[in-house]
């Protein structure tokens, strides 16, 4: 088997098993095992016209992939979301076993997650980033080459000051960062651009501390050691058509000051990448998007782009491995 991708069921009731099976129908994809609980979504498969035509695989150690029909790893689950959850699992362990060359995890409803099968769910990054007990990842957001990066992920506006505060995490987050840009987008000597954390990079300190006591001592310890980075950049004017041509990789504060310029960029188009994992991990960035599943002008462009940026990587670090 060559280049077999894994997809995660994500919310069974969203947009993305319906983009999932429109894509392969198009003859769009192939090469994919789909995780799930098959008597969880029999009923649409069986709508969309496509049960006769899968293939069941269930056993990991032998993996009877077909071709020419839709494959289907299935386990037993209680509930929608406890198949969601367990699907999880499933495709990193095919990945890290080097059945699959990547992952996609399609959308989920984390709170439901949260609600049913686990307090501590957060979201796909820092479900990935437990699994493989990670202290720095990265999320990545690509669209079109352009790359932007929060260095924070989901968490609560009043916390993120005191994380900013902490050198040593923007130290680890932008090198490892770096690292990725360099292997996994084949990067040389990358080109970063970081925001400032307050209005207007802090106004030098008159609007907040964060970029003089550690953002920018950060960046000076990164340049110590050949990182090319410039910043503190205010966050409404870092992407600028002029910075556009000039940086390869954009990096934000936090999470939504990176996630509002790139969907307005995007168009939900773009792919969410989990940098430094073992495995490569892609996700659409449309949601569940419930509203669009009976719409038929809906996208799949950042389900496949999702696809084509698996393949970029996977192949990327081949070359990284023989060199």
């Amino acid at each position: 088997m060559s280049n077999i991708v894994a997809v995660s069921i994500g919310d069974p009731n969203g947009v993305g098993i319906h983009i999932l099976i429109d894509c392969w129908k198009g003859r769009k994809i192939k090469n994919f095992i789909l995780f799930t609980d098959i008597e969880i979504i029999k009923n649409l498969l069986i709508k969309k016209g496509i049960y006769k035509k899968i293939n069941i695989i269930n056993k990991k150690n032998k993996i009877n992939f077909e071709k020419k029909k839709f494959n289907i790893y299935t386990y037993k689950s209680h509930s929608k979301e406890g198949n969601t959850y367990q699907s999880l699992k499933f495709v990193h362990n095919f990945c890290k076993n080097k059945f699959c060359i990547g992952l996609i995890t399609l959308p989920i409803r984390k709170d439901l997650i949260k609600l049913q099968v686990d307090k501590k769910f957060i979201g796909h990054t820092e479900f990935f980033q437990k699994l493989e007990n990670k202290e720095n990842i990265n999320m990545i957001l690509y669209h079109n080459n352009i790359i932007i990066s929060p260095l924070t992920t989901h968490v609560e506006i009043k916390k993120i000051s005191k994380i900013i505060l902490d050198k040593n995490f923007l130290y680890n987050q932008i090198l490892n960062l770096n690292k990725c840009l360099e292997i996994d987008f084949k990067i040389k000597k990358p080109k970063i651009a970081l925001s400032g954390f307050n209005p207007h990079s802090g106004e030098n300190g008159t609007i907040g501390i964060e970029e003089k006591k550690s953002i920018e001592p950060s960046i000076k310890k990164l340049r110590l050691e050949g990182i090319n980075i410039d910043g503190p950049i205010s966050a409404d004017s870092i992407l600028l058509n002029k910075n556009l041509k000039k940086y390869d990789c954009f990096v934000f504060c936090y999470h939504d000051q990176a996630l509002i310029p790139f969907k307005l960029i995007s168009q939900f188009s773009g792919v969410n990448f989990t940098g430094n994992l073992e495995i490569i991990r892609t996700s659409p960035d449309h949601g569940t998007a419930y509203n669009m599943i009976n719409n038929k002008n809906r996208s799949n462009k950042s389900f496949l782009n999702c696809y084509k940026l698996i393949n970029k990587i996977h192949k990327n670090r081949k070359l990284n491995a023989q060199s």
